[in-house]
């Protein structure tokens, strides 16, 4: 499979660890969501590629319905 950016075939997979942080000032103080996705990234152009699991996206997703009900 090709780069989608540059369509380079010179792609690999890197394990990573990404806090995620829910957008705006007053969620500084909430919990962040930690995901452990795997990276496919473009040695050619960097551009890379993720996909976060079902709970993940549910923890995504119920701290930005929090910050919408705090607003």
């Amino acid at each position: 499979m090709s780069c989608k950016s540059c369509q380079s075939l010179h792609q690999t997979l890197f394990h990573s660890e990404i806090n995620i942080h829910i957008p705006g000032l007053h969620t500084l103080s909430a919990k962040s969501v930690w995901a452990f996705p795997q990276l496919l990234v473009c040695l050619d152009c960097g551009f890379t590629e993720l996909h976060l699991d079902e709970a993940e996206l549910s923890q995504l997703a119920d701290g930005l319905d929090q910050q919408e009900n705090a607003a």
